[in-house]
């Protein structure tokens, strides 16, 4: 009997082993709405994606070396996105605007998809369900976050 069921659990650990062809299209669909919806955050952070020159200074960090970008999870760049970046120093030109009103769920998760994949060594996709959740885990920040806050969640823990 084991020898008869062995080939189908092999076919079966196969089948699973292999990525969802439904979840690669949802990949690939995320991917190209989030780079069209990248063209906002291009605006500051470069096409490029390594921070755009305005004079002497950068309007934006890059997104290479960022520990936001490359963290495990895409939660503590989404509270960046939704919720903005205060500027506390001369080190960039402009605060990070909250997008939290102008990204729907897919919307965000696609750009988070994006820039994770194309500049945070990431080839995870990041889902309209999670940040959906996201949303409503983090409704009570209502102003935009510091540097410091958000280096301190990447490291100790996101906040509750």
């Amino acid at each position: 009997m084991i020898n008869r069921c062995s080939p189908l659990l092999l076919l079966l650990g196969l089948a699973l082993a292999l990525p969802d062809p439904g979840r690669a299209d949802d990949k690939a669909a995320a991917m190209e709405l989030g780079k069209q919806k990248y063209m906002v955050c291009g605006a500051c952070h470069g096409l490029d994606g390594k921070g755009m020159m305005a004079g002497p200074m950068k309007m934006a960090p890059a997104y290479a070396d960022s520990k936001l970008v490359a963290a495990e999870s895409a939660e503590i760049m989404a509270i960046a996105v939704m919720k903005g970046i205060k500027k506390e120093d001369a080190k960039f030109l402009q605060i990070m605007m909250p997008l939290e009103t102008a990204l729907d769920d897919a919307a965000l998760a696609a750009v988070l998809t994006y820039v994770r994949n194309t500049y945070g060594g990431k080839t995870d996709l990041v889902t309209a369900e999670q940040t959906k959740a996201w949303r409503e885990k983090y409704k009570s920040i209502t102003a935009p976050v510091t540097r410091a806050e958000l280096e301190k969640w990447a490291t100790s823990g996101l906040p509750k």
